[in-house]
């Protein structure tokens, strides 16, 4: 198929966990100084890796909703991303900052959901009309729409569903300085469990280096 480069840029603990427990904003560790700069350097990564285009899934957009954090210093702003395209199959964001931004849903959407979006002036594309977004065809929409390296930052859900579909090319992790645990605290890829050794993701090592205050940048390709 015919897509972008698809890059996994994110940050999370030393056990992989990407947040503190279920529901909680990940920006807390860096409101609180522990997380050794991962959540800065992650964002300075996407135009170090050259992504025109960022990635989110709207669970992660409600979390931080619901468990708003203020930073008394701003995070670097990526600069070479021309858009942030948020998948939101089930509609249920009411957008209020709609600069840059592209909404990825569904054909069968609520027609409410699309009068918003209308309204607001929102670039939107519709992938698929089943349960959930048709990844596959939105990520060639983009491409027709001329992205061609996206870095994808979701949540372990959404990231899991990138993984199990074979549509992450590059993984670029930073590791904080912390070990979080937990039964159900999201981690990097949270899907369906594998049934054959056969289907693992096999990678390989691009670059290692320690980074920020305490953290290390793992950069691999999927092999």
């Amino acid at each position: 198929m015919i897509k972008p480069e698809i890059i996994l840029n994110v940050f999370s603990s030393l056990d992989g966990r990407i947040t503190t427990a279920p529901d909680r904003n990940v920006t807390e560790w860096t409101a609180v100084g522990i997380d050794g700069d991962a959540h800065e350097v992650t964002n300075q990564l996407y135009d170090e890796l050259e992504c025109d285009g960022l990635i989110s899934g709207s669970e992660t957009l409600v979390v931080y909703g619901k468990h708003w954090i203020e930073l008394t210093q701003p995070l670097y702003e990526p600069k070479n991303s021309k858009a942030y395209i948020v998948f939101d199959g089930q509609g249920r964001i009411n957008w209020y900052q709609t600069e840059g931004l592209i909404v990825v849903t569904k054909e069968n959407v609520a027609d409410e959901y699309i009068q918003q979006l209308d309204k607001k002036g929102i670039t939107y594309i519709k992938a698929g009309n089943g349960q959930h977004v048709d990844i596959e065809l939105a990520l060639q929409i983009l491409y027709n729409m001329g992205f061609r390296k996206l870095g994808l930052s979701g949540g372990g859900t959404f990231n899991g569903a990138f993984l199990r579909q074979g549509l992450i090319d590059e993984i670029s992790l930073v590791i904080a300085p912390l070990a979080i645990g937990g039964k159900h605290t999201p981690t990097l890829f949270d899907c369906e469990d594998l049934q054959r050794l056969d289907d693992v993701t096999k990678l390989e090592l691009q670059n290692m280096k320690p980074i920020g205050k305490g953290s290390v940048w793992l950069h691999y390709k999927v092999r």
